[in-house]
Parts: structure tokens; C-alpha cells; sequence
């Protein structure tokens, strides 16, 4: 009955070794600093998901004033278009395109002909593309880097419940940032207004965009169908958008926002577009340039008591780690370790002498004579 109403506890051996215990506090400090870490910088008390991909559009602008770059003095001549025919197709869901260089001809039908209604191999409706009018020869966009672009895009959340987006009526605030984490243009309330009162979306200018990304259009390209010495201005070029999204530590409904882009090594792009004319044939243009994809990522999230106290408790499980690794050294490496095995291990006789001595009847069964080999509780190396 007394024991049923006992209690039991551990017996606890005290170390007194300045080597173990300043090694141990540090173990401490350094996984406290891994909790807060991972509550506070980290954010461990939301619970976070992914960010639903939503809407992003791009559109272009033409600077109110045009310069003529060094470029337009070379071999190929410049051409000054406006952002409607530079940007093609002038709508696309994630993705934009920005000719840098164009060439356009005129493909006129036959007498009487409709390319669209040829009807036999030896027709002379058939489109015949080595028979046409140039309308623009070859010719790079001038000052291209200064046309500024606007972009606008969105997201929502499932666990956090929300839809928020970008612009003068969103809540998100922006920065664009190189491949070295270097900020080139940053947006807020205050600097959209400054941009544009009327823009309702993040500007940059194309030259800003080519920067963060690491990228230059007068360096020869690439791509492996690029001609010898061809620059990405006339190949054209590929550039990867991410935009990371987080939360703002301790605001659950804040919601911040990275450009990181990063151009393609290896890549070109051209588009072509044919225009029906009204007499039968076509107006084909060619366009090399900008190819820009749009990628969104990063978590969001919101307070949840159960994710805080999941990280709590996966924190404070690694104090046991720290005890470990002090054993594994006091025990195994330490000249010491002789001391600190007696003092922490208590051994009973051996269990066969003690069974022989209960045959030889010397004992009984129930006769409690097993001492302890034991040292004292408490030791202390000088060192």
C-alpha cells in the first residue's frame, strides 16, 4: 500500500566542470536563439500556404521624350515606334513582350488573287514569301531602356482567407531588387502617386527591369541561333519574373511583395505577326526582343496558436540534444571520464552470485542484500 501512494522522481549528478558547463549554457543559448528565431523572424506563429496565383498585366509607355542612342549610329538603323507596336501581343495574362528589333513587308497577292483562296498546288494565289515590298527594313527600337512599363497583378490566399493586389487601392508595398539582393526601385502609396497619381500599378523603366536582371542588350548573345557577334538587342532575350510574397512580421493582413528578376542564359525570342490586308495579302512584322514571364511565389499566412505552440515545443525538444552531446563528451573523451562513469552509473552485485547464494539457502528470495557500489553524489574537478 505504500508504495501504491509513493512517489517516484530522478536522482540528479551534479558535474562541477567548468569545461561541461560553459559548453552546455552555450548549447543552451544557441538553441534559445533558434527558438526566437524561428517564432519571430521566421514567423513561426502563422500558419502559412501558398499564394494563389491571380491576375497580371503589363502595359507600356513611350517616354515623352525619345534620344538617339549610340546603337542607331551602327550598321543597323533605329526606328521609333510607339508602345502599341512594340508591345505585342498588347495583352497577355502573366507574360509581356517588347520588340527591340523589327523588320515589316508587304506581301501583295496577284492580279485578282486571295492568298486565302488557293485551291491548287500550282494556284498563283499561293503565298510565295520571297515575293514582297519591304516596309521597314531591319531596324532596332530607339531608346527602347527608357520606355516605362506598369505592372499590376494580384493574389489570394485559402487558409488566410484573403484577395489583395498591388496599386494606389491596394495594401501591399514593393521592391525591385537585383540578383544580388540590391534594391532598385521600391513602391508604396506615397511613390506610386509620385510616378503617376493615375497609374494603378508598380512603374519601371525598361533599363531598371534589364538592370535587376542582370542583363544588357548590347552584349553579344548567347542563344544558340544567334549569328556570330549578335547582341541580344537583335536576338532577343528572355527574362524570368518572381514575384515573392510575405507577410509583415506581426501583421497577418500586411502583405509585402520582391521583383527578382533573373535573365535566361542561352535563350532568344522573336514573334511574328500577319496582318490580312484588305486586297488578299498580308503585312507580316517581325519582332525580336523582351520576353518577360511573370512567376508568383513566397507564403502568406496568419496567426494560428497551434502552428506558435508546434514551434515552441519542436524548440525546447532540442535542450535533450545539448544533454547528449555533454554525456557523449564527459563519458567518451574527457581524461576524466572514469570519475564521471562512477559518478553517474550506480551498480548492483552481480545478479548470478547473488541467485547462487538463494539456492544455497545463505538467503532468502525476499532478503533485500543487493549493495549498491556507489560514489558520493557529488564531485569536483579543480581544473
Amino acid at each position: 500500500m505504500k508504495s501504491l501512494f509513493s512517489y517516484e522522481t530522478f536522482k540528479t549528478v551534479r558535474v562541477q566542470d567548468k569545461r561541461l558547463g560553459v559548453l552546455y549554457r552555450s548549447f543552451q543559448l544557441a538553441i534559445f536563439a533558434y527558438i526566437i528565431s524561428t517564432i519571430i523572424i521566421n514567423e513561426g506563429y502563422f500558419k502559412k500556404e501558398l499564394p494563389s496565383p491571380g491576375a497580371i498585366r503589363i502595359t507600356l509607355q513611350a517616354p515623352n521624350n525619345f534620344d538617339t542612342p549610340d546603337y542607331c549610329h551602327g550598321d543597323v538603323p533605329c526606328v521609333y515606334w510607339g508602345a502599341n507596336d512594340i508591345q505585342y501581343p498588347n495583352d497577355g495574362a502573366g507574360v509581356a513582350f517588347f520588340a527591340t528589333r523589327v523588320k515589316v513587308n508587304k506581301f501583295d497577292p496577284p492580279n485578282n488573287c486571295n492568298f486565302l483562296t488557293a485551291s491548287a498546288p500550282n494556284d498563283p494565289c499561293i503565298f510565295n514569301p520571297n515575293n514582297y515590298t519591304p516596309v521597314v527594313n531591319i531596324s532596332y527600337i530607339a531608346d527602347i531602356e527608357t520606355y516605362t512599363m506598369m505592372i499590376e497583378h494580384s493574389i489570394r490566399g485559402h487558409t488566410t482567407d484573403m484577395g489583395i493586389r498591388n496599386g494606389l487601392n491596394g495594401s501591399m508595398d514593393g521592391s525591385l531588387v537585383d540578383i544580388n539582393g540590391k534594391v532598385i526601385k521600391s513602391w508604396n502609396s506615397t511613390t506610386r502617386k509620385q510616378d503617376d497619381p493615375r497609374a494603378d500599378g508598380d512603374i519601371m523603366t525598361v533599363q531598371q527591369l534589364l538592370t535587376a536582371a542582370g542583363a544588357d542588350l548590347q552584349a553579344v548573345s548567347t542563344a544558340p541561333g544567334a549569328k556570330p557577334g549578335e547582341i541580344y538587342r537583335s536576338s532577343g532575350i528572355v527574362i524570368v519574373i518572381v514575384i515573392d510574397y510575405k507577410n509583415v512580421p506581426f501583421k497577418e493582413d500586411t502583405i509585402t511583395y520582391t521583383y527578382r528578376p533573373q535573365y535566361i542564359k542561352g535563350n532568344e525570342y522573336k514573334s511574328i505577326e500577319s496582318i490580312y490586308q484588305p486586297n488578299g495579302g498580308y503585312v507580316i512584322k517581325e519582332r525580336h526582343g523582351l520576353r518577360l514571364v511573370f512567376q508568383q511565389s513566397g507564403t502568406i499566412g496568419k496567426f494560428d496558436f497551434i502552428s506558435l505552440l508546434k514551434n515552441i515545443v519542436a524548440g525546447f525538444a532540442l535542450f535533450s540534444l545539448a544533454s547528449i552531446i555533454v554525456e557523449i563528451l564527459m563519458l567518451q573523451f574527457l581524461p576524466e571520464k572514469s570519475i564521471y562513469e562512477q559518478a553517474k552509473f550506480e551498480n548492483t552485485h552481480d545478479i548470478y552470485e547473488h541467485q547462487k547464494l538463494i539456492k544455497q539457502g545463505i538467503i532468502s528470495n525476499n532478503d533485500e542484500t543487493l549493495a549498491k557500489e556507489s560514489v558520493g553524489n557529488e564531485i569536483e574537478i579543480i581544473s
